[in-house]
Parts: C-alpha cells; sequence; structure tokens
C-alpha cells in the first residue's frame, strides 16, 4: 500500500516539474530531475527585406527620379536568452548583428539625345548594418510546443555602403555614355540621410524542439512590421518576412 503511494507522489511530482518546464527531461521515473529556467544560445535568420517609400534622387542637387519600391536579402546573427516563468509563458532577449540590404530601380524621364530618345533607368543598391536589441515575450499555444510571441526591435546603425548607377535600356541603337559604357556610377548621387536607429514590432511563431537534458532548438517563422522610416525627410520603410533557427542550452 504505502509503495504505491509513494509510486503515485513521484509520478504527481513528475507531472507538476514536466509541466512548470514545458520539457519532459527526465532520465526515468525513478530519477526525477528538475528544469532549468534560463537559457541561451546561438541564433540566425534568413531576412527576406520588401521596400516602401518615396525616396527622392538627386545627382549634383538636380532632382532625377522618386524610388518607390525595394527588395532585399538579408540575415542576422547573435546571440538569444529565454527565461520561463511557466510551463506556457517565456520572456526573451536578443543581441543580434543585422545585414540589411536593399535593391531599387525606376525609369528616368526620357532625354532627346542625337535625334531620339534616350531611356535610361537609375539603380539604387545599399547594404546598411545595425546592431539590434530586442525584448519579447512568447507564449505556448493549446499546451504544446508551438508559440506565438512577440518582441520589439531597437536598431542601431552601424554602417550604410549605397551605390548609384545609371543604365541605357534603349532604343537598341542608343549610343552609350561618353565613357563607352551603357552603365555609369553616379558618384555625387544621393538620397535623404538615414536614421541612426529604428523601432519596430515584430510577430513570431515557432517550436520547441528538444534534443537532449536541458537542451532544445526553435525554428521560428515571423515579421518585422515598420512603424517609423529608415530616412530622416524622405518616406522609407521595410517590411521583414524572417525563418531562423535558435539552439539553446540551459544553464
Amino acid at each position: 500500500m504505502f509503495r504505491k503511494l509513494f509510486y503515485i507522489l513521484i509520478l504527481l511530482f513528475i507531472y507538476d516539474e514536466v509541466f512548470a518546464q514545458g520539457f519532459d527531461w527526465q532520465y526515468s521515473a525513478r530519477l526525477p530531475s528538475s528544469s532549468p529556467s534560463f537559457f541561451i544560445g546561438l541564433t540566425g535568420e534568413y531576412n527576406h527585406l520588401i521596400h516602401s517609400g518615396n525616396l527622392d534622387f538627386t545627382e549634383a542637387q538636380n532632382s532625377c527620379a522618386t524610388y518607390t519600391k525595394g527588395t532585399g536579402e538579408g540575415y542576422s546573427e547573435g546571440i538569444r536568452g529565454e527565461y520561463w516563468i511557466t510551463g506556457l509563458l517565456a520572456f526573451y532577449g536578443e543581441i543580434l548583428y543585422v545585414n540589411s540590404p536593399g535593391n531599387f530601380t525606376v525609369q528616368a524621364e526620357p532625354l532627346p539625345r542625337i535625334g531620339q530618345l534616350l531611356q535610361t533607368e537609375y539603380d539604387f543598391s545599399t547594404t546598411m548594418t545595425y546592431f539590434l536589441i530586442e525584448p519579447g515575450i512568447k507564449y505556448r499555444l493549446f499546451d504544446s510546443h508551438f508559440h506565438a510571441g512577440a518582441g520589439l526591435q531597437i536598431g542601431f546603425l552601424m554602417n550604410d555602403n549605397s551605390i548609384h548607377k545609371e543604365r541605357i535600356i534603349g532604343p537598341d541603337n542608343a549610343p552609350p555614355f561618353p565613357s563607352g559604357s551603357y552603365e555609369r556610377i553616379i558618384s555625387d548621387g544621393k538620397i535623404s540621410s538615414l536614421n541612426t536607429f529604428f523601432i519596430e514590432p515584430r510577430i513570431q511563431f515557432g517550436y520547441d524542439l528538444t534534443y537532449g537534458i536541458g537542451k532544445y532548438a526553435t525554428p521560428t517563422i515571423s515579421i518585422g512590421i515598420p512603424v517609423f522610416d529608415l530616412t530622416k525627410s524622405s518616406g522609407w520603410k521595410r517590411w521583414a518576412f524572417s525563418a531562423g533557427l535558435t539552439i539553446f542550452l540551459g544553464i
């Protein structure tokens, strides 16, 4: 009788411990072990970026065109920590290095040249790098290892590398630029100055997959929602659609 009661108490204790931590990391029913509440790990993401705005491009202070749409393929890498308040609720924090490129193209107004209309297009390519911190919260759905989360990204601009080009696209018999090429780099091309930091809320979905005692990996998908412009005096917003993976270790 007492042996059965003892086993029942052990099972109840194990169930409570598993639910409290959200993971089944017991070696066996005979060897119950406590689970850590704080985890830290390496994280990385692939980011598909969609840019939109009203970026006025000038060359030698002369207005040339307005960029409105662009795309980019970037990445981020860094560390992430999670602290579990209950088996369903956790706070997290990230420190990231973010590579954020953008490519814009717009056709210029046709220009008369040697008895014909010359058609060109402007190309703006940029790679911005940010130091980013993100506090957030995540909650497990349906008492499972699937979760939904929300965070606030705060990014600080580290570097910006931009190139402006003009390219002749027609007509077929159009003469090249005086340099002899059909493409030229615009050394004095400019857009509005970039803001030194940005704030961006992010929604995240993922799954916590255990792969060892006190260890789990979390694949995620997320959406970064633009709130503020990236530039000081022109409209430039960026949507970030991301897929990532974090590998955690309890400490």
